[in-house]
């Protein structure tokens, strides 16, 4: 019995091949063919658009430590220090704010994880 491997590197037609006809193997290569090319080109595409779904949604408590033009630094109720953008929020939700206030703030993290991008400065119920 001749090697199966060796077979089909001579020409041999495999047996699924002989089963389904040559027709429906080379559509089912081409199929596969455009399918990759598809999904390859879209993976391009799509990871080099960015994207507000990019950025990861938060809303946290904080007291505020200080305000200066569009930076606003809070502490969080573990300590932590947080860099707050005011710049896509409403002037009037942080204008009026005082050092140690409470806060809830509700915005996004952009990839650069370095702060947040505020969307939303509410004071907090006593």
């Amino acid at each position: 019995m001749a090697d199966r491997s060796s077979a089909f590197a001579s020409g041999e037609r495999s047996p699924r091949a002989s089963l389904l006809g040559p027709s429906v193997v080379g559509s089912l290569r081409v199929g596969r063919g455009v399918a990759a090319f598809i999904a390859l080109a879209l993976l391009s595409v799509l990871s080099v658009t960015p994207s507000a779904a990019d950025d990861a949604s938060v809303q946290f408590r904080a007291r505020v430590l200080w305000i200066a033009g569009e930076t606003l630094m809070v502490a969080t109720d573990d300590g932590q220090s947080v860099n707050v953008n005011v710049t896509r929020v409403s002037q009037d939700q942080y204008q009026r704010l005082r050092i140690n206030e409470r806060v809830v703030i509700t915005g996004t993290i952009p990839p650069e994880q370095d702060r947040v991008e505020a969307t939303s400065i509410e004071p907090l119920e006593p």
